[in-house]
């Protein structure tokens, strides 16, 4: 029997963030691991350098699905948006995605393998959760809460439910600024399926000897995708992207809703002149073959700017070499909508190939105090939207970018610990006062801070 114990953690705390240090070898080091990172790859397909990726724990168990799905927002009805921009207008989408990280310390944990045990510590761990001060927002939050302190109008497509947890995540986006909209999958034509409509909950288990960490959580146990019998969007979620500037879109969707529905919502922002934003992220050791493979290799046809690690190009197209991976994306021959790929370094910067002309922009890394690189990846992509929504230069829309995620790099987790605007602000004029010769385009990464959210239109 595996008793729980709600006590101090062995783990150093920042603000909301949270931390694990002195891990075996054997295991990561656990820095505010959001649900979304407990993919079940093996250790050996990670990088845990520092770079600008919010993926960079290695799992250590088999397949875990971890992601929230949609459904409803804890204040609204059937298919009804909670919130939105002033006006209706959103300067980023999020699709899917979204969950709050629990964080619970044990005697030891659950076997991996059984099933029944872990089942039965998931059903004891949502009856009766630990306090809030173990808990934190993850997934697509961290793009959505540093796109809103970047001074974009955003909203999310995905599941709060009404349970705390979605409390929860709805009091902590709305503090932030976000818009929350709900509705891509018609609760009504799923009866009898109401436990998949609750807030996505990750439990993060910790060993109070060894530090040594794992994962549950609901959608461990299937079906993959979730909503795999629904085959139409919403009108809801119609609505929402057709008023979208950009989409963001990662890997982890295709565990949520099949294919087909993932494209009509790529179709749905194009129609109405929205760019899409595809980044596989670590989902993408799993699209080798079959379904998955053919659903990544959709987006990467569809999508209109291509966001990757370079250890996840190394999974998705064969090759970790930045510069060859973006000519290999470019020229892709069913390419459909790709205008930009980019690359991402680490701590040195990012690689983008511009696919209409062809030509490559590398971006240095900025030299910070890194404490955590949660989050980073997540926030460089809220800036890259930021970038094509208003039309900044690309040489620019690096240089911010790349601050962005090294401001969050200075912080410890992600979630409500990604970058502020003042963070981004500094890191940009001590690299000006550092680097004078880059005054062109870090006054024009300046020039890209948002004051007013409607400065955008």
């Amino acid at each position: 029997m595996i008793s729980i114990a709600y006590q101090d953690l062995a783990v150093s705390r920042s603000g909301y963030g949270w931390y694990f240090d002195n891990c075996p070898k054997n295991h990561a080091v656990l820095r505010n691991a959001t649900c979304a990172r407990s993919h079940g790859l093996k250790g050996s397909q990670y990088s845990s350098s520092s770079h600008y990726s919010d993926r960079s724990i290695h799992a250590h168990r088999r397949l875990h699905v971890p992601q929230s799905q949609f459904g409803l927002c804890s204040s609204a009805t059937n298919n009804q948006a909670c919130s939105s921009s002033d006006d209706g207008e959103y300067d980023l989408v999020t699709l899917s995605n979204l969950c709050v990280d629990v964080l619970v310390s044990l005697d030891e944990l659950p076997d991996d393998e059984d099933d029944t045990e872990r089942m039965s510590l998931l059903e004891e761990l949502s009856g009766n959760p630990p306090s809030q001060e173990s808990w934190e927002v993850g997934g697509n939050t961290n793009t959505l809460i540093a796109a809103a302190r970047l001074g974009m109008r955003v909203g999310a497509l995905g599941l709060i439910g009404e349970d705390s947890f979605g409390s929860f995540l709805t009091e902590v986006l709305e503090a932030e600024g976000t818009g929350i909209v709900s509705g891509i999958v018609d609760r009504n034509l799923l009866p009898g399926r109401d436990h998949a409509f609750e807030t996505l909950a990750c439990f993060v288990l910790v060993n109070t000897r060894t530090n040594e960490h794992s994962f549950c959580s609901k959608y461990d146990f299937g079906p993959w995708p979730l909503f795999w019998n629904v085959h139409s969007l919403s009108d809801q979620a119609v609505d929402v992207l057709s008023r979208a500037r950009t989409v963001f879109v990662n890997g982890f969707v295709f565990d949520e809703i099949p294919e087909e529905l993932v494209v009509q919502a790529v179709h749905v922002a194009h129609g109405r002149g929205a760019a899409v934003i595809f980044d596989p992220g670590p989902r993408s050791w799993t699209f080798k073959e079959g379904v998955r493979r053919h659903a990544l290799d959709t987006m990467l046809d569809i999508a209109d700017i291509v966001l990757m690690t370079e250890e996840e190009a190394g999974a998705v197209i064969g090759t970790e070499d930045a510069e060859e991976a973006v000519r290999r994306l470019m020229s892709r021959p069913t390419r459909k909508n790709t205008k930009w790929v980019i690359i991402k370094q680490g701590e040195r910067g990012a690689l983008l190939g511009d696919a209409e002309t062809g030509d490559l922009y590398h971006q240095e890394g900025y030299s910070v105090p890194v404490e955590d690189t949660v989050g980073c990846g997540d926030s460089f992509a809220a800036a890259i939207a930021l970038g094509f929504a208003k039309g900044t230069d690309i040489r620019s829309m690096l240089a911010f970018a790349g601050a962005v995620g090294a401001a969050t790099a200075m912080g410890r987790g992600a979630g409500r610990n990604v970058a502020t605007v003042a963070r981004v602000e500094q890191i940009l004029l001590d690299h000006l006062e550092k680097h004078p010769e880059s005054s062109d385009k870090i006054h024009g990464a300046l020039g890209m801070i948002v004051d007013d959210k409607k400065s955008l239109v």
